[in-house]
């Protein structure tokens, strides 16, 4: 076999393995959940989910506030299929069905394991063993646990013990706190504050209705205030009663009455509508599943130069993107400012903006030897980053919340967009790295290349040939037309570009735009900090880590220049360099404490 064939079925494999290990993970996050219950299965609160909820300082969605709160007890967990609106509802009026529900979720497998052995030493336990042994292996595996469990004896005293570690485990036990008290039933129905006071200003708080439907302070209009009342008894009654009928019917008349309570104030039902969308259909994560299909296609013609695929990935990639563009739209409006204040939004915008750059690309070099590169590299990095948005929904929180204030500064939307657009043009950057180096362990020969390697991009393909062979230092070498295929029919070419030139020159362009713009970002975001925090660097564990990314590819720069074998170099570095970026962004967000934590 030659170098390329050996290089072809080694991408081949590590695709099917990309294929697989993202099944194993789509069924392997789920939790198995119970069938709902009959009455569960025929409520409909969609009307409900729409209407205006008042919290920390905003308004929101019911279907997305409840998700909000029903995440601090649960988790990404839901309980047998019901959605988070619907068990939010039933926790408050129906307390009791969930006793002994297994319905707060420990994160720390350690502190799962803490909890277990604590338990083994109660008499509630020692009472029947066979029938909790079955709820404690789920509880390992899932992290679910039912507050009998948390308030025996010998449980409380050991978190009582771990809430002293203050460096450590009190957190985790303050997290578990935090679920026991958000899930009571009188907490739960004061926090659900539905209905603005009369005479209020968009900034003031709201009120909350009681369980006979009557909010502290009566709507100026005293008749629609009594059919407020009437609509909410008649739905606390009919869900007490498991009477669906009864409660899709009050249900609708609460959320036809409450925009009618203060509407100069009251926000658009539209938009409303559109956010409980939004969280009803997962943020939209699951576009990672199209930018996988996009990168199977383009793969093949990567490598095989079959230009149907190339042609159908390109394609697969336009409506992927075209569906992560309508998912950060849609968050834009819904929460009126640009979608990067936390990492969810950070994530998620970084790759997107990767993807404007490779959109550009593959315009403007169509015709190059580098085309589809650019968006194989994007579909990568998007499918990477919503695949983590989507699997791991702790560690990236979706909910929309406010701004912290020293996020209120016009260098934010400089400085911050600039650094999360360069991080993803590093990540793709070590996309054509990684394949530059298969290449080359598959038996291709080192190049001699140039130093700018980028001038690829002037190489175009037409017909049966490549002009400009030389440009690259490397020239148009050998050929991988395929034999079995004479009339061409797959797409493939003679004279073709040796495919580690291409690699070689898509990462150099990627590595000296994103070495430029992260340069330029930690300036500006000197200037920020300085507006900020009084001072333009303070050796903060993100400021730092951040310049350790920059001085990789300074290195970069300099090994580029002296070394022979250019385009190994060029690939170690681009991959050790992501691999400094993803440090960055991962350990010192969630495992080391400074200034940048909300970030």
């Amino acid at each position: 076999m030659t170098p390329n064939q050996r290089f072809g079925v080694a991408v081949v494999v590590l695709t099917a393995g990309l294929v697989v290990l993202c099944g194993a993970m789509a069924a392997g996050k789920r939790r198995p959940v119970g069938e709902p219950t009959d009455f569960a299965s025929r409520v409909d609160l969609s009307a409900l989910e729409n209407v205006a909820v008042h919290t920390d300082g905003r308004l929101k969605s019911f279907g997305s506030f409840a998700h909000e709160r029903m995440g601090f007890v649960m988790g990404s967990r839901t309980i047998r299929g019901q959605s988070p609106a619907f068990t939010y509802l039933d926790l408050m009026f129906r307390p009791s069905a969930y006793a002994d529900e297994p319905i707060v979720f420990v994160k720390n497998k350690n502190f799962r394991l803490d909890i277990r052995r604590a338990f083994e030493g109660s008499d509630l336990y020692r009472a029947d063993p066979g029938r909790w042994d079955p709820r404690m292996d789920e509880f390992l595996q899932w992290g679910l646990v039912s507050e009998p469990v948390l308030a025996t004896f010998e449980v409380q005293r050991r978190m009582e013990e771990l809430e002293r570690d203050l460096m450590r485990s009190a957190r985790l036990v303050q997290a578990v706190r935090g679920a026991l008290f958000v899930k009571e039933s009188p907490n739960l129905a004061q926090s659900l504050r539905l209905v603005p006071p009369p005479g209020a200003d968009a900034g003031e708080p709201w009120q909350a209705l009681d369980f006979e439907g009557r909010p502290a302070t009566p709507p100026r209009d005293a008749d629609l205030g009594e059919r407020l009342t009437s609509a909410w008894s008649d739905l606390v009654e009919g869900w007490v009663t498991q009477d669906a009928v009864a409660v899709d019917v009050a249900a609708a008349r609460v959320a036809d009455l409450l925009p009618r309570v203060e509407p100069s104030i009251y926000p658009d039902l539209e938009k409303l509508s559109w956010e409980s969308w939004y969280f009803r259909t997962d943020n939209m994560t699951w576009v990672w599943m199209v930018y996988l299909l996009a990168v199977v296609f383009l793969l093949l013609h990567v490598v095989y130069r079959w230009r149907a695929a190339g042609r159908i990935g390109l394609g697969v990639f336009g409506v992927a993107f075209l569906l992560h563009s309508a998912a950060l739209g849609l968050r834009w409006w819904v929460s009126g400012r640009w979608p990067n204040s936390n990492m969810f939004e950070a994530v998620t915008t970084s790759v997107w903006m990767g993807g404007c750059l490779a959109v550009m690309c593959e315009w403007v070099g169509r015709r190059s030897a580098m085309a589809k590169l650019y968006a194989l590299t994007s579909a990568v990095a998007s499918m990477v980053a919503l695949m983590s948005a989507h699997f791991m929904p702790l560690q990236l929180n979706p909910n929309i919340g406010n701004m912290m204030p020293v996020l209120h500064d016009i260098w934010l939307y400089i400085h911050t967009n600039v650094i999360i657009w360069s991080y993803a043009l590093i990540f793709m950057a070590a996309i054509t790295g990684l394949l530059y180096l298969v290449h080359r362990l598959c038996g291709a020969q080192r190049q001699v290349l140039s130093m700018a390697g980028a001038s690829m991009a002037q190489m175009e393909v037409a017909g049966g040939g490549a002009s400009g062979g030389g440009a690259a230092g490397g020239g148009a070498v050998g050929s991988y037309h395929d034999a079995s295929d004479p009339r061409g029919t797959l797409g493939a070419f003679d004279a073709a570009p040796d495919l580690g030139v291409v690699f070689d020159g898509v990462t150099m362009l990627l590595m000296k735009l994103s070495f430029v713009m992260l340069w330029a970002g930690l300036v500006m975001g000197a200037i920020w900090a300085d507006h900020s925090w009084g001072r333009p660097w303070g050796w903060d564990p993100k400021e730092t880590f951040a310049l350790c990314t920059f001085l990789v590819f300074a290195v970069l720069v300099h090994v580029r220049w002296k070394a022979r074998d250019k385009g190994l170099w060029t690939a170690v570095l681009a991959v050790v360099g992501a691999l400094v970026m993803l440090f960055n962004w991962i350990v010192i967000n969630f495992y080391i404490s400074g200034l940048h934590s909300y970030a």
